[in-house]
């Protein structure tokens, strides 16, 4: 008869004994790394555009504060080139004081005097009713499109109407300087004694600190998305780490040795 051998007898070498991962663990371990990773992507977008936002406010402004655009030549047959519908939303003070000036410069080309003027739509409609104007209509590089409006002269000389916001007249350079307001405004440029033929060289600049603000906006929701996106990625490596339990041979229990 063979002999039987007992098990007990002969311990097996003890093994390490790693435990079961609790169900529903790897859904969430891909979950924060897949969060964690959408985050920083979204902070690191937030912080380039943050960083480009105050470039452009610590380079781009003049030296009066003021971000100015490329000249545009207009030159029309009119007795005024106008810039219409310039919408504006109803804004509170706060954030009027945030977008700040607008400002129109222009410097005829023809040595005959300027006028600059910014109005409302309402009064702008009723000066120049049945006058000949050119609308501006679009700005292809450094030159304009009008639409034509057929008509008359104008009944007075621009700067004898008192309903102007802003509004300047003269030779050499003229400028209008308007703090912003909600509302429809219209942007007149003529000849300072009402005769038509104009054209002059055009610039507008606006004085904010808008640009600043939105970039330290994103500056601030970089940081959040970024550090939030770091904090799941580091839990999702943690619990993807195996926690192993090593048992020494001999120990009661693992040998299989009899008491």
């Amino acid at each position: 008869m063979a002999d039987t051998q007992d098990p007990l007898a002969h311990p097996q070498p003890a093994r390490d004994v790693l435990p079961k991962p609790p169900p529903g663990g790897g859904n969430r371990r891909t979950g924060l790394k897949v969060g964690g990773w959408i985050l920083a992507g979204f902070g690191s977008l937030f912080l380039v555009a943050a960083v480009a936002l105050v470039v452009v406010h610590l380079t781009q402004r003049g030296k009066d504060g003021y971000y100015t655009s490329s000249t545009v030549q207009v030159a029309a047959p009119g007795y005024a080139i106008t810039a219409e519908g310039l919408h504006i939303a109803n804004l509170p003070s706060a954030t009027s004081d945030v977008i700040g000036q607008l400002r129109v410069s222009a410097r005829s080309n023809n040595g005959r005097a300027l006028f600059v003027g910014i109005a409302s739509q309402n009064a702008l409609n009723g000066y120049l009713a049945g006058v000949v104007r050119n609308q501006v209509t679009g700005v292809n590089g450094s030159t304009a499109t009008y639409q034509t409006h057929p008509g008359r002269a104008p009944a007075d000389p621009p700067a004898s109407e008192g309903f102007w916001l802003a509004a300047g007249s003269g030779s050499g350079q003229v400028t209008a300087t308007w703090k912003v307001k909600g509302g429809d405004w219209t942007i007149v440029l003529m000849n300072a004694n009402g005769s038509p033929d104009i054209s002059a060289a055009v610039t507008a600049g606006a004085k904010t600190n808008l640009v600043l603000w939105i970039g330290l906006a994103f500056l601030l929701l970089g940081l959040i998305c970024g550090g939030a996106g770091s904090a799941m990625l580091v839990r999702s490596r943690r619990r993807s780490t195996p926690t192993t339990l090593s048992h020494r041979a001999g120990s009661p229990g693992c040998t299989g040795q009899r008491p």
